[in-house]
């Protein structure tokens, strides 16, 4: 008897001892878990389990009636223990495959199984019939019901919503004062997050009530406005803008983009300008782009956004003045390009009815590659990047422009189609020297043609080779003289 009772104690103090270890083990995978997210979410079903497992060791060791007690909770914790962690499996699978979800039938499936084991342990382990619990009395009903009235209205309305879906998760809805993107609908709210990234959590039964705009869709329309000068013609202001709207690879060609003739206002005309937008998030961003393209497109044209002031008339004498001190600025800037640095200013000065300035804002395209072009660059101020397709069809990066530099001669020149692509890249001033200055220069002084040709087919040379293109066989002066035969064709000289 003394052996029974000692491996008695033996075996108590073996169960122990596991227990314990079992306990430090779950305590030591919680602790390293719970720094990672997926420990986090596993982490309740963790102690629920562990719980579960202690309660189950010490049933033995308490008497009746409180055992009954002690096995429904080890009945309770491993069955909520494992309807937590079958949530927490599902919600992370879905998680893979879509960004935005919502939770409501998740939440009710998981209250109805909490409850659905409650009330199956509490029949088959305490011996609780749970059958008068729903015909409880029509005074207690409504009491509930009116205590509840809130709740339940929010949950109906995430049904509904739910259901018969005016918006899904990631769609953008704007409703009241309110703007933001579908997180996803749960059992009392559906939350939000702003483009200010603030999370709201809005009551299923308000948006239930309320008017609510979906931004849903493959593009999503906008407008804006813009005041442009009297003395600009409709059709041409219309031009200059739909070509910023052609080039923000952010507005949908499908619709449209469509400038309007809006208004006559006191001291210009007012446009308004439609767009669609491809992803709505990227509002803001989209009309800065636009209206900034826009301020750059109209400098560059000449065309005027007027003050809201009276037009001040200057004096023919000062207005002359200014003009000439301009036009002495943009020959000392000719100057600097090397094929025009040995003109006399009477010479250069033949461009000049020719020149105009033109800026462009950081990352616009000045010109393409592969286009007619009949204008000469010279920069100013800021830089400009040369890029062209290589042999793989990839962009080559070719240089970086900075002032005094210039270029679009070859196509200005020669008739050929632009060798390059130029794009800002900070902000550029540039001047710009149209073809029909160079008729009347190379009439006049028909030897500065052959010095011309001269720097073009050494530039042709220095292109191919940054491209990685094969030597061509033909000399420079052999090209030179080509380049001078066709300049002589378009030129007239």
């Amino acid at each position: 008897m003394e052996n029974t009772v000692a491996i008695g104690e033996r075996t108590a103090s073996w169960d122990v001892a596991v227990l314990v270890a079992f306990l430090a083990l779950m305590a030591f995978l919680w602790m390293g878990l719970r720094r990672r997210d997926v420990g986090r979410r596993y982490g309740g079903s963790m102690l629920l389990f562990a719980a579960g497992i202690l309660f189950l060791h010490i049933t033995p060791w308490v008497a009746d009636p409180w055992a009954a007690g002690l096995r429904a909770l080890v009945l309770l914790a491993l069955a909520f223990a494992l309807v937590r962690a079958a949530v927490v499996t599902g919600d992370l699978l879905i998680r893979r495959r879509r960004a935005y979800f919502s939770t409501i039938f998740r939440d009710i499936a998981t209250v109805l199984l909490y409850v659905f084991v409650v009330l199956a342990v509490a029949h088959w382990v305490v011996g609780i019939d749970p059958t008068p619990l729903f015909a409880t009395s029509a005074l207690l009903t409504a009491v509930i019901g009116l205590a509840l009235q809130e709740t339940l209205g929010n949950l109906f309305s995430g049904v509904s919503l739910q259901l018969q879906k005016p918006f899904e998760p990631g769609d953008w809805v704007r409703f009241g004062a309110h703007l933001g993107r579908v997180q996803g609908i749960g059992w009392r709210s559906t939350r939000l997050v702003t483009r200010s990234l603030e999370l709201l959590e809005v009551p299923n039964a308000l948006l239930a009530k309320e008017v609510v705009t979906n931004y849903r869709g493959s593009a999503v329309g906008d407008e804006l406005f813009v005041a442009i000068s009297y003395q600009t013609p409709p059709n041409r202001a219309k031009e200059v803008i739909l070509r910023v709207l052609d080039h923000n690879p952010e507005v949908a060609k499908i619709p449209a983009p469509q400038v309007l003739l809006a208004d006559y206002g006191d001291s210009a005309v007012r446009y308004r300008i439609r767009f669609w937008m491809l992803d709505f998030s990227h509002q803001d961003t989209v009309r800065d782009a636009v209206m900034t393209s826009i301020w750059y497109a109209l400098r560059r044209h000449g065309i005027e956004i007027p003050y809201p002031i009276r037009t001040l008339y200057v004096h023919e004498a000062e207005r002359r003045q200014g003009d000439d001190r301009a036009l002495r600025e943009r020959v000392r800037t000719l100057r600097q390009v090397d094929f025009l640095s040995d003109l006399d200013d009477e010479e250069l000065g033949v461009l000049a009815p020719s020149l105009h300035e033109s800026a462009f804002v950081r990352g616009e395209t000045v010109c393409r590659e592969g286009d007619a072009g009949d204008t000469l660059y010279v920069v100013q101020a800021g830089s400009v990047e040369v890029v062209a397709r290589g042999a793989n069809g990839e962009d080559v990066h070719i240089a970086d422009l900075a002032a005094p530099a210039f270029f679009g001669e070859m196509s200005l020149l020669t008739g050929e189609t632009r060798s390059a692509t130029v794009r800002a890249k900070t902000d550029a001033e540039l001047l710009v020297v149209e073809r029909r200055g160079f008729e009347r220069l190379f009439q006049s002084r028909p030897s500065v043609a052959e010095v011309v040709s001269r720097t073009l087919a050494a530039r042709r040379d220095e292109l191919r080779e940054l491209r990685e293109q094969p030597q061509a066989t033909e000399s420079v002066e052999t090209r030179s003289r080509r380049l001078l035969t066709k300049m002589q064709a378009i030129f007239g000289f």
